[in-house]
């Protein structure tokens, strides 16, 4: 049940980013893919295995559901937020969406912790704060780099 809900969800967005009119290249896409799973992939398996502060449940219909999660909900949220940052135009605004994607990402972790997805052995909203800071901010940061080398 719960790989049928992120498998909805994710659809959901990935038509809305598809058909939406972008102003990011393709290769910027790429590049964000690949740069947030290599941050977000070994971040969240430290904290799930080594800290021990959240547990992924030993069903396998879990399992898949938290993998589809982490390797396409959550990069395609963020190239979301990325693609609504270059709509703006203030810095006062590209923070209150960073921000905001920031709490998303805080929520979606929080969803599947009620979903059973994830278990919660010593899970802290302030320590899921700074995961998902790091894994936007990161790959933002390196994308600016990238789009000013580029373009």
């Amino acid at each position: 049940m719960n790989i049928s809900i992120i498998s909805f969800v994710t659809l959901l967005i990935l038509i809305c980013f598809c058909v939406t009119p972008k102003k990011m290249h393709i290769f910027e896409i790429i590049f964000i893919l690949l740069v947030v799973w290599l941050l977000d992939h070994p971040i969240s398996w430290i904290i799930y295995v080594n800290l021990s502060l959240i547990k992924v449940s030993t069903n396998l219909g879990d399992f898949w559901a938290e993998v589809f999660d982490r390797l396409v909900l959550l990069p395609l949220l963020i190239m979301v937020f990325f693609e609504v940052i270059l709509r703006s135009n203030r810095t006062a605004t590209k923070c209150i969406i960073l921000c905001v994607g920031i709490l998303i990402l805080v929520l979606d972790e929080y969803a599947l912790l009620k979903m059973g997805v994830l278990e919660n052995v010593n899970w802290n909203i302030f320590y899921s704060l700074i995961e998902k800071g790091f894994v936007v901010l990161v790959p933002y940061f390196l994308w600016g780099r990238y789009r000013r080398k580029i373009f």
